[in-house]
Formats: C-alpha cells, sequence, structure tokens
C-alpha cells in the first residue's frame, strides 16, 4: 500500500479516523477489535494514529496514488454508504477532465480492456480518442 499511495503520511492520517467515525458506539464489535488489534500490533503508524482518537467522517477528497503501470494519478473520491448492507461503502475515484491522470486512465483501460470478440487486445493495441467512452 505504501507504494500505491504517494501520500502516504497524509492518506493514513484520514483513514484512521474515518474508522473511528464509521465505527460510531460499535467500539467494542469484535471484529472492529479484531482488526484494530492486528493493525496495532503491525503499525506504529497506526498505532500512534488510533491512540490520539481523533474521528472524522470526510467522504469527498483527492487520493495521489503511483500506480505501476500508469505512474501517478491524482484522483478525486467519493464514499457512498449503501443501505441495508451493515455499512458497507462504495468508493468511486475519477480523475479531472482533460487531466494528465484522466490520459493515464484512458491508456491503463485501454491496455486491460477486452476486446470485442471475449480476448484481450493485442499490446500494440492502446489506441483511445479523447472525450469518449471507453470500448
Amino acid at each position: 500500500m505504501r507504494e500505491l499511495h504517494q501520500d502516504w503520511e497524509d492518506m493514513t492520517a484520514r483513514v484512521v479516523p474515518y474508522l473511528r467515525s464509521v465505527a460510531g458506539a460499535d467500539i467494542e464489535d469484535p471484529r472492529l477489535v479484531e482488526i484494530v488489534g492486528e493493525l496495532s500490533l503491525r503499525s506504529e503508524r497506526f498505532r500512534t494514529l488510533w491512540a490520539r482518537q481523533d474521528v472524522k467522517h470526510k467522504t469527498t477528497g483527492t487520493s495521489l496514488l503511483r500506480h505501476p503501470e500508469a505512474g501517478p494519478l491524482e484522483l478525486h473520491y467519493e464514499k457512498l454508504l449503501v443501505p441495508g448492507t451493515g455499512g458497507q461503502t462504495l468508493v468511486t475515484y475519477h480523475a479531472q477532465p482533460g487531466s494528465a491522470s484522466e490520459e493515464r486512465l484512458r491508456l491503463l483501460a485501454s491496455m486491460h480492456a477486452p476486446d470485442h470478440v471475449g480476448g484481450t487486445r493485442p499490446a500494440g493495441d492502446q489506441t483511445v480518442t479523447p472525450g469518449h467512452a471507453m470500448p
């Protein structure tokens, strides 16, 4: 995860208070206790952030990622609570239209999109027209 997130320090400082916010009054939930215990044993960073007891429910923001094939990406995210799922959250990511991140995402999508016959595209077939939907 450290290799994926360019903004590791900022990202972890956002995620731990968010975990506290979604845990809410359920802080004694056995699964949460297990997760917090495991993370505390494995990560000094997590232990420090958890001990602060910060609670923040931020549902939108920007993540700076470093994809192994696409390179650096600046993606905006939005977290949406899925009703009736016991607290599951859907997180969507998108790049600013016209940005280098959008172009990198289009290239990445074209590299891994199946062709019209069910196979994958040949490695050299990476043509994407900006502003048009991916095939």
